[in-house]
């Protein structure tokens, strides 16, 4: 897995293995307690109680409310093979204030910092899967270094101009909605409808950095139009708009190399779903679905036992007989 020298899928449908996921959970501590002494209301009597100092309360997805401590996991498997996934990396990360925490990074400061640091020793990976929690300047850097960074799109983004091709017969206003470049068209009623043009091919270029390019097709009755469109972060892009006193253009905020609810964005959409699957085995390895230490750095070392046993059983069952014999 993830081999430079292999033979490898295209960069919209990369091999399984050549693809990294990634999610953040919240463990447990031994203890719900939040103060370390309490009084009985009606005795008056004072309890002692023994209080993670790190752990607090974080909202996960869908709006549920947990307590403990949170923790960033990267790994990566093989398609259709039992017992493959190799955990690559693993991080204690702030869920609190930066002033109640100032030594550990947020979630997606600490997802490009590991992202890069396993790009260092591992590139041939083709993507990397994650949620919600990276948005475009969390995506920017990482694409930049040559990879397919997926995760599915926030809502509330107001379509943004992107691009407009005129001429003396024909003029296209394209937009940026939902991640990708959309023609901007009126309805009979007079609203403002936005058509999805089709990806030809999604083109990288590395140099110093890299570059990605949708390559589309903007049809017409003229004559149907070719246009490349770039969906990384440009120089222009990050100027500064005196006018907002902000960037100018968030790129990869409104568009996305691979866009979410197509056939392939799907696709790498459940390729992500492994790190819920390894995020329940770590709960259950443990009485209560608790992490029998306190304190972030404490169980951050119960975590990486962890993943060595995972680790270590994934090289085991996926060495070859004559590897064994030897």
């Amino acid at each position: 897995m993830l081999k430079e020298t292999r033979g490898r899928g295209s960069w919209i449908y990369p091999e399984r293995d050549q693809v990294i996921h990634g999610d953040a959970t919240v463990a447990a501590p031994p203890s719900d307690h939040t103060h370390h002494e309490t009084a009985d209301e009606e005795t008056g009597e004072i309890r002692r109680h023994r209080v993670d100092d790190d752990a607090s309360h974080t909202t996960e997805g869908g709006g549920r409310k947990v307590y403990g401590n949170k923790f960033l996991s990267l790994a990566v498997r093989a398609a259709n093979t039992p017992h493959s996934r190799v955990i690559l990396a693993l991080e204690s990360i702030r869920h609190k204030s930066r002033a109640r925490d100032p030594e550990r990074d947020d979630e997606g400061t600490a997802v490009v910092r590991l992202v890069q640091h396993i790009l260092r020793t591992a590139p041939g990976i083709r993507a990397f899967t994650y949620d919600t929690a990276l948005r475009g300047v969390h995506r920017a850097p990482l694409i930049a270094e040559g990879i397919v960074v997926f995760t599915p799109q926030h809502g509330g983004l107001e379509p943004h101009p992107l691009h407009q091709r005129r001429s003396k017969k024909c003029t296209h206003k394209l937009y940026a909605v939902e991640g990708r470049a959309c023609e901007w068209r009126l309805t009979v009623d007079g609203k403002a409808y936005y058509t999805p043009l089709p990806v030809d091919e999604l083109e990288r270029r590395k140099e110093n950095f890299a570059r990605f390019y949708h390559r589309l097709t903007i049809p017409c009755p003229e004559g149907d139009h070719g246009l490349r469109i770039r969906v990384d972060e440009t120089k222009e892009d990050r100027e500064i708009d005196p006018s907002t006193k902000k960037q100018r253009f968030n790129r990869t905020e409104h568009l996305r190399q691979i866009a979410p609810g197509t056939v392939a964005g799907n696709r790498l959409k459940g390729f992500r779903q492994d790190s819920e699957s390894s995020h329940s085995r770590f709960d259950q390895s443990y009485p209560h679905k608790r992490v029998p230490a306190y304190g972030a750095n404490a169980a951050l070392l119960i975590y990486i036992g962890y993943a060595w046993v995972n680790n270590s059983i994934s090289r085991a069952l996926g060495r070859k007989p004559a590897d064994l014999a030897s």
